[in-house]
C-alpha cells in the first residue's frame, strides 16, 4: 500500500457510469485538486435516469441533471455527460472514441474510473470504456479534432458495488475536500436517502477509515493501473519537452 499526502494532480478527470458515481469514486479528490489550484472534471456516461421509485426516466433525468450541476458547483469542478442510456452502457469502440475526445480536450494528467470487479454491468462497461478511451486518446496517428494526449496515471476508485478484488493500493489525503464533497452528495436525492443503501454514512465512514490507514483525517483509496503509469500507451507518443535533446 502506498500512502500519499499531496497527490500532485494538476488536472483530474473522473469518469463515472452514472451521475453520483463520479462523486463517489473521485469527488473528495476532485474537490481537493480544485482547492489546491488544479482543475477537475466529472464525466457522467449516463445520468442514471432509471433509478427512481416513482419518477419516470425522463423526469428523473431532468432532476439528475440539476443535481449534477449543483454537485459539480459544490466540488468546484466542471462536468459533462455522454447521455448514454442508463442500464445499457456499451463498451464499444464508437463510445470509447467519444470519451477519448473528452480526454484529448481536457488533457488530464490523472484519470479515475470504476474498478472492474463489479456486479453492475454499467460499471464494468465504464471501466473498459475508460481504458479504451485513454488508449485511443494517446494514439497520434488517430486523427480527431484535438491532438493526442495521454494521462500519466489511471486510477480505479472505490465503490461498494465494485468491491470484488479491489485493493486500495494508492491512498490520497482528501481531508480538505471533504466539506465540499458533503455538500455535493447532499445535492442528490440519492445521497439524501432515496435508496435503501446509506450512501452518505458508508462513504463518510470509508474515507475516515482510509484516513486512519493513511495517517490523515480523511483519504481515498485507489487501485492502480498495471504498471502504475500508462507506459504501454506512451510508447506511441513523441518525447516530452523535458526529454528532447538538441
Amino acid at each position: 500500500m502506498r500512502t500519499v499526502g499531496d497527490a500532485g494532480i494538476g488536472r483530474l478527470l473522473v469518469v463515472g457510469a452514472h451521475a453520483f458515481d463520479a462523486e463517489v469514486i473521485g469527488g473528495p479528490l476532485a474537490a481537493t485538486v480544485a482547492l489546491s489550484g488544479g482543475q477537475s472534471m466529472l464525466v457522467h456516461l449516463s445520468l442514471g435516469e432509471q433509478g427512481h421509485r416513482t419518477l419516470s426516466s425522463a423526469e428523473y433525468a431532468q432532476q439528475k441533471h440539476r443535481e449534477a450541476d449543483a454537485a459539480a458547483a459544490a466540488l468546484g469542478c466542471a462536468w459533462s455527460s455522454l447521455r448514454l442510456p442508463d442500464g445499457f452502457i456499451s463498451d464499444d469502440d464508437e463510445t470509447a472514441l467519444r470519451l477519448s475526445d473528452v480526454i484529448r480536450e481536457f488533457r488530464p494528467d490523472t484519470v479515475v474510473t470504476h474498478w472492474s470487479g463489479s456486479w453492475h454491468k454499467d460499471h464494468r462497461a465504464a471501466h473498459k470504456l475508460t481504458i479504451a478511451a485513454v488508449f485511443f486518446a494517446a494514439l497520434p496517428t488517430l486523427v480527431r479534432e484535438t491532438s493526442a494526449h495521454c494521462p500519466a496515471m489511471v486510477l480505479f476508485g472505490e465503490n461498494w458495488e465494485d468491491s470484488e478484488g479491489f485493493r486500495p493500493e494508492y491512498m490520497v489525503d482528501v481531508s480538505n475536500g471533504m466539506e465540499p464533497w458533503r455538500r455535493a452528495i447532499n445535492e442528490y436525492e440519492l445521497g439524501r436517502g432515496l435508496a435503501n443503501f446509506p450512501y452518505f454514512d458508508y462513504y463518510s465512514s470509508l474515507y475516515r477509515l482510509r484516513g486512519c490507514l493513511n495517517g490523515s483525517e480523511q483519504a481515498q483509496g485507489f487501485s492502480l493501473f498495471p504498471g502504475h503509469t500508462m507506459v504501454g500507451v506512451t510508447q506511441f507518443l513523441g518525447p516530452t519537452s523535458n526529454e528532447r535533446r538538441d
